[in-house]
């Protein structure tokens, strides 16, 4: 059930699609067939998966960092009709393994010291992605910074919008100045459009990101991605995904726009009782736009920040990343309110990888930054 904005009344969690394990699949050649099934809500994909090939992680040049493009291409996760839940956990934990081989690593935090010491062998400077992501790894590493394209479930009526960045105090100058493009994101307006995940299509998103985080930040995002190929109901749509900055935001000249969003009775409780808002925006800027302070992982890229929205006028509105809300942790009852908010297992396929969790850390004042995951800083 939804809600009419300043009716008071409340959302119900969205149904998840059906989904049946007995289903079958067969497989002609290598094309992977959908079998419909006929169910009581409907028609759904079985789970081989949609037909066709999905996209996959690359580098969108790889000659800034070829030996990082050809592992990518080797990390590919299994799409093998008929995969069970274990198996797809056994070749990503696989995957994973080999990545940390190929880049000799031990821990992923391991990469914020490499990226230190290659600031600090150039002079003592503030930590700056607009810097650093020019500089070449030394023997022959390629350059640090890339842009990685990973492949995402967006709503059925989602647009891209182009981001920038640059090195500036106020996103508002980025928003106003466009000093580069640094990737996009994507916009949806409608939560009723959000939620319907049998209409997702398959898409790609594109981000900067330090050259040895980004196996390991393509194989979680695949992950994801592949989760809701075979099972229909686990599609997350990545709308955004942040990686190395400094300073970003989309352009302050593309017009108002309105975005749904939930509200809670307060700011700190459990309550699941929400309402949906309409809110209004002067410009996409205003939504999507973010500075990190000098000691964060972004400026290093060696972060992702994923689906971080900036809403205002609402109560804990969901998803925004920033809470100190008991609900909070319930992320799979969040999920069902606004799929935008990343389930439980996402965070389990992050642990996995090595990467800290929002629940490990503090960010300010007892608040938890949800949807902030990094390689960690000890």
């Amino acid at each position: 059930m939804r809600c009419r904005p300043g009716a008071g009344a409340c959302i119900d969690s969205p149904g998840t699609f059906p989904y049946n394990d007995g289903m079958a699949a067969s497989v002609l050649g290598r094309t992977l067939l959908a079998v419909v099934v006929l169910l009581a809500a409907g028609s759904v994909p079985a789970l081989s998966g949609p037909a066709g090939r999905p996209p996959r992680p690359h580098l969108t040049d790889p000659g800034s960092a070829p030996t990082i493009s050809r592992l990518l291409t080797q990390l590919h996760l299994s799409y093998e009709p008929g995969l069970s839940p274990q198996e797809r956990d056994r070749d990503f934990l696989g995957k994973v393994s080999r990545a940390k081989q190929r880049l000799d690593l031990v821990r992923p935090v391991d990469l914020r010291h490499q990226a230190l010491a290659l600031l600090n062998a150039r002079g003592d400077r503030e930590p700056s992605w607009e810097y650093l992501r020019r500089q070449p790894w030394p023997q022959g590493g390629g350059k640090v910074g890339v842009t990685l394209s990973v492949p995402v479930w967006v709503p059925s009526k989602a647009r891209r919008v182009v981001t920038y960045a640059g090195f500036e105090k106020k996103w508002q100058t980025v928003a106003q100045g466009l000093p580069r493009p640094s990737g996009f994101v994507w916009f949806a307006a409608n939560l009723a459009d959000i939620n319907h995940k049998a209409a997702y299509r398959a898409e790609q998103i594109h981000f900067e990101i330090n050259s040895r985080f980004a196996p390991l930040a393509a194989l979680l995002l695949e992950y994801i991605f592949r989760e809701g190929w075979y099972e229909p109901a686990k599609r997350v749509p990545l709308m955004v995904v942040r990686g190395g900055e400094d300073t970003y935001a989309a352009s302050a000249y593309s017009g108002p726009v309105t975005a749904d969003c939930l509200s809670f009775p307060d700011d700190h409780g459990a309550s699941l009782q929400a309402v949906v808002v309409p809110c209004a925006f002067a410009s996409l800027a205003d939504l999507y736009h973010g500075r990190h302070s000098a000691g964060s992982n972004h400026r290093l890229g060696l972060a992702l920040d994923l689906n971080d929205f900036n809403f205002r006028g609402v109560n804990d509105g969901a998803p925004n990343p920033i809470s100190k809300s008991l609900r909070q942790y319930d992320r799979d009852a969040m999920h069902r309110l606004d799929a935008r908010n990343l389930p439980a297992w996402v965070f389990r396929a992050a642990k996995w990888l090595g990467l800290r969790l929002p629940q490990e850390w503090v960010y300010y004042g007892y608040h938890t930054d949800w949807q902030h995951l990094d390689v960690g800083t000890k």
